[in-house]
């Protein structure tokens, strides 16, 4: 059976490809997305538009990683973790711009790739707390308050940066994907999996 056509950009078929809902962002804090492999093979991944729509905004994928053979510099690099000796992002809100490095991988792969990457371990970590629903409505998790990878981006460089709406057209990139998959497979398929849509801001945990 011939494969669909695909979009050489974001890489979906022709049919869900979002490239018309991207929008070009220049963001002053350099992003790094690491992703585990599994993470890749999702049709509904959010790394994928970040990477698209911030000018600033590498996209590794892998199980291990060198961030020095990446170009990250070490000194000035923070990692978006939520670990026992992390602080709240605000703490960074007047620091000039540093790299900051984000896991895209559900929580248990994501702490695979932080205990085979030892340099990772050597970062200060930074947590989120966006005091907001995920509107990532099509995953599920036992964690309460998690975001998407572009959630998270979002917010860290929205917080950042002090300026809230610079980057929602990336969350409209993700509720146009999210949408256009929910119509694919269904409503009632989709209730019977994910629960009743009555809201754009329904739990998401990852």
């Amino acid at each position: 059976m011939p494969s669909r056509a695909k979009c050489y950009r974001c890489m979906r078929p022709i049919s869900v490809c979002y490239c018309h809902t991207l929008r070009l962002i220049n963001n002053q804090w350099p992003v790094h997305i690491l992703q585990h492999p599994h993470e890749r093979k999702h049709a509904i991944g959010t790394a994928g538009i970040a990477s698209l729509s911030l000018t600033h905004c590498h996209l590794h994928v892998g199980e291990q990683f060198d961030l020095g053979s990446m170009g990250v510099d070490l000194a000035q690099a923070v990692l978006l973790y939520p670990g026992k000796d992390a602080v709240l992002i605000d703490e960074f809100e007047n620091d000039a711009p540093r790299q900051l490095i984000f896991l895209d991988s559900s929580w248990r792969k994501s702490y695979r790739i932080l205990m085979e990457s030892p340099v990772l371990q050597t970062l200060p970590t930074v947590s989120l707390d966006a005091g907001e629903v995920s509107r990532y409505r099509i995953r599920k998790s036992n964690y309460e308050k998690s975001l998407s990878t572009l959630e998270a981006i979002v917010y860290t460089l929205g917080c950042l940066e002090k300026n809230t709406k610079k980057y929602e057209s990336l969350l409209d990139s993700m509720d146009w994907v999210i949408d256009k998959q929910i119509s694919l497979m269904g409503e009632e398929v989709f209730k019977k999996n994910y629960g009743s849509d009555t809201a754009k801001n329904a739990p998401f945990t990852r």
